[in-house]
């Protein structure tokens, strides 16, 4: 009797098990190059930019995020964007902190920790929420029937992409196409896109015609992505829809200066 009552309060104390944070729903070779690339979607974030959204990482799937950027890798997940710098890690222009979440995301996937699921499950999951499709990495390097079930169940999602030039036009849908020129506007919208525009830190945005500042960055009453939603493609308004823009911003602004 004794050892059935410690049994049953040792089972009692064990402590439940965790929910998992996020899951792997798609790994397969990079369309860029052919490398081992994996999709990761977390659920949570602490970005107060952002605000509550889930979260779509891609990543290498077998090296990590800073060592693809010193060897030149991560063109695998981002392709030849122009942020990337000289392909060592030196004149990135890109504001995300590689070191910091993405390599946290990276080493939870090595470890184990993302359960593999179908993006339709995650999607199930995401009802009603809202996503930010590339935390880190291009979501054009997935198959667009991967992140398009993903979106199926959400309130609304944002999404930038450097590959427009060369992918199906039906990714204007979804994505922003990511422009570093005026050149690059007047062909994102050639094809159909509205355009995310990086312009130099002390650019007057005011001065940009058919161009609204990105709200999350502007200094007075900024606005959540969560909130704000207009980084979403098209969704099926007309291209003619203004475009957003934003001053360069993070460690790498000083590198901006199209």
């Amino acid at each position: 009797m004794t050892s059935t009552l410690a049994r049953r309060a040792r089972i009692a104390r064990k402590p439940a098990a965790r929910k998992p944070t996020g899951y792997v729903v798609w790994r397969g070779p990079s369309p860029y190059d052919g490398a081992p690339i994996v999709a990761i979607v977390t659920l949570k974030t602490s970005n107060r930019k952002t605000g509550h959204m889930a979260q779509l990482w891609i990543l290498r799937a077998d090296i990590a995020p800073t060592a693809a950027i010193r060897a030149g890798e991560d063109s695998s997940i981002c392709g030849p964007c122009p942020l990337r710098g000289d392909g060592t890690g030196k004149a990135r222009a890109c504001y995300v902190v590689v070191a910091q979440a993405p390599t946290s995301i990276f080493k939870a996937f090595r470890a184990g920790r993302y359960p593999v699921a179908t993006p339709e499950f995650v999607a199930n999951l995401l009802r009603g929420r809202k996503i930010r499709l590339g935390a880190y990495g291009d979501p054009a390097m997935l198959p667009i029937d991967v992140v398009k079930a993903l979106i199926a169940t959400v309130k609304g999602w944002t999404g930038y992409s450097h590959q427009w030039p060369t992918i199906s036009p039906e990714w204007a849908h979804i994505v922003m196409a990511s422009a570093d020129t005026v050149a690059d506007r007047r062909a994102a919208r050639a094809l159909g896109y509205r355009s995310f525009y990086v312009v130099p830190a002390n650019t007057d945005i005011a001065a940009i015609p058919h161009a609204v500042e990105c709200m999350a960055t502007r200094t007075r009453n900024p606005l959540q992505c969560a909130d704000c939603l207009a980084c979403s493609g098209t969704r099926g308004r007309a291209a003619v829809a203004v475009d957003v823009v934003i001053a360069a911003h993070g460690i790498g602004a000083r590198y901006v200066n199209a």
